[in-house]
């Protein structure tokens, strides 16, 4: 292990932190912007409300077929997603 591996850890973990906080808060933003309510979007997707909502408060990290699962629930296409 690097003598200062420790702190690229914490600045990668601060890094992924604010990631997931901006994309949580752009899929928020978009999903009230369509008019829907998180029950909404999860019947029409494999996701539970519970991931749905961790996700929108940056507090979970996900996959890439989640991120599919929750444009199939949007109604939108991925990219939509991305571009934040």
């Amino acid at each position: 292990m690097k003598k200062n591996s420790c702190f690229y850890v914490a600045m990668n973990e601060q890094r992924d932190k604010k990631r997931l906080e901006d994309f949580g808060k752009h899929l928020k933003d978009l999903r009230d912007k369509l008019g829907l309510s998180q029950d909404t979007v999860v019947a029409r997707c494999d996701v539970t409300k519970g991931n749905l909502s961790n996700i929108e408060n940056g507090k979970k990290d996900f996959n890439f077929t989640t991120l599919l699962e929750i444009a199939k629930g949007l109604g939108v296409k991925p990219k939509e997603l991305l571009d934040f």
